[in-house]
């Protein structure tokens, strides 16, 4: 046994009571175990560690999965559109239409087959557009406009797409001729509107000069050759063109037929329908002009009184619609600090873009309530 083990050291009497007694250097051992290594086996490795995240990838300032998912409802939004904007007026008048225009197709189709001169116009959904827009005569040079412009939008999409988030790249190949293709319906659709708007502003002038020259004794080609010298644009065109195809040869029915695909109105319509009637039965085709001409100026003065009534229902849609709007304008402009933190959290970007969506389907319902078809 050692002596040392049952002997502990004597405390020495002027060191503070609580200090551990110093060891002695002599007899200290010289080979010490060295310190523990730590657990986890790196001994380099600081105690504390920044965990580092790549930030998302961008596009124009928003998150790329934030368009990814808001894309789509783009794009919904946009086909609900077209199809509440594509819908006719008078659509069971236009049915009805149809199914007399295809019995009488038919009943001619029965006929013997004779030799057609005539060059028979396109019938697909650009030449319908196109010949409402009065350009049927420009099918090749809308047709090549429409092509660049789906690769006008697919390329400036890609570019910004490869700018900001090449990610994104994919989503312009595919949204792209969309999008170029609704741009460039819609401007062909505006400009057909404008010009059936002024065709049927019209209609009741060119009626009543119809009417005089029938009550004077002129046949109706007399009086389709006065209304191509007389009348306004862009009706004059329409007349004057009917009036090439008659001398030419071309049966009566199918010149008014033409003109009724160009000009998009009920009461033209009703105008073709009269004046079969009167070539059937043999009636007064003067005091039938004269009666659609007069109800024509009353539907357009009911149809005024109307819009005077609900003028103010109108703006009022268009008040409510807007004032979100402008109330985040104005604060963003005021105190961009207030609401850049909601503008920058990516589900708050996704709740604001389906709050405008449907902000704008509830102010379009609100002026389609306040909007009377006469």
């Amino acid at each position: 046994m050692d002596p040392d083990q049952n002997n502990p050291p004597v405390q020495d009497a002027n060191q503070p009571v609580g200090t551990p007694a110093p060891v002695d250097q002599g007899t200290a051992p010289t080979d010490q175990a060295p310190p523990a290594a730590p657990a986890s086996g790196y001994t380099d490795a600081p105690a504390t560690q920044a965990l580092t995240v790549d930030p998302p990838a961008t596009f124009l300032g928003m998150p790329v999965n934030v368009l990814i998912v808001s894309a789509p409802l783009f794009l919904i939004a946009v086909l609900v559109y077209a199809w509440l904007t594509g819908r006719q007026p008078h659509t069971e008048q236009l049915t009805r239409l149809d199914k007399q225009r295809k019995r009488l197709d038919a009943r001619e189709a029965a006929k013997p087959q004779s030799v057609d001169i005539f060059t028979r116009d396109k019938e697909n959904f650009l030449s319908r557009i196109l010949a409402e827009a009065g350009l049927e005569a420009q099918y090749d040079k809308m047709k090549s406009t429409w092509i660049l412009a789906i690769a006008g939008t697919t390329v400036v999409l890609s570019i910004l797409a490869l700018m900001q988030a090449p990610a994104l790249v994919i989503l312009a190949v595919i949204i792209g001729p969309g999008l170029g293709s609704f741009g460039f319906f819609q401007y062909v659709k505006w400009q057909g509107s404008q010009r059936q708007q002024k065709l049927v502003a019209q209609l009741p002038q060119v009626l009543e000069t119809m009417v005089s020259t029938l009550k004077a004794g002129s046949p109706v080609v007399e009086c389709f050759k006065l209304l191509s010298e007389t009348s306004p644009d862009p009706i004059r065109s329409e007349f004057r063109r009917a009036l090439v195809s008659l001398q030419l040869g071309k049966p009566f029915r199918e010149v008014l037929a033409e003109m009724g695909t160009r000009i998009r109105a009920a009461d033209f319509r009703l105008l073709t329908q009269a004046i079969f009637i009167s070539q059937d039965v043999g009636a007064n085709l003067a005091d039938v002009v004269a009666t659609i001409a007069e109800a024509i100026r009353e539907r357009f003065r009911l149809r005024d009184f109307l819009a005077s009534l609900t003028a103010q229902g109108k703006m009022t849609a268009l008040f409510i619609g807007a004032l979100p709007y402008f109330i985040t304008v104005m604060t963003y402009w005021i105190a961009p600090g207030y609401i850049m933190p909601f503008l920058n959290h990516p589900i708050a970007r996704i709740v604001f873009i389906a709050m405008m969506i449907w902000e704008g389907i509830g102010a379009y319902i609100l002026v389609k309530m306040t909007t009377f078809e006469v």
